[in-house]
């Protein structure tokens, strides 16, 4: 997990813009991360957003079936 300095310098948010979205990773249960501690200490419980629906077809979903990643859904999302 990266340290705060270089999810900064990476997405280009304050820290405190940061902190925020781990807490509410933690609060959805996405990580398992205490507030207190250094955020490189997070640890990823589940890395897929959940109630996204899967796509068979080569140009669907955010989770395309084993045939790699959907281009659109990154540049769009």
């Amino acid at each position: 997990m990266p340290n705060i300095k270089e999810l900064r310098r990476l997405s280009g948010r304050r820290p405190a813009e940061i902190i925020k979205g781990f807490k509410a990773l933690a609060a959805e249960q996405y990580i398992l991360w205490e507030s207190s501690a250094p955020i490189e200490t997070a640890v990823i419980i589940e890395g897929w957003e959940r109630n996204v629906p899967y796509d068979t077809s080569p140009q669907g979903g955010a989770q395309s079936a084993g045939r790699g990643p959907n281009i659109d859904y990154w540049m769009n999302h």
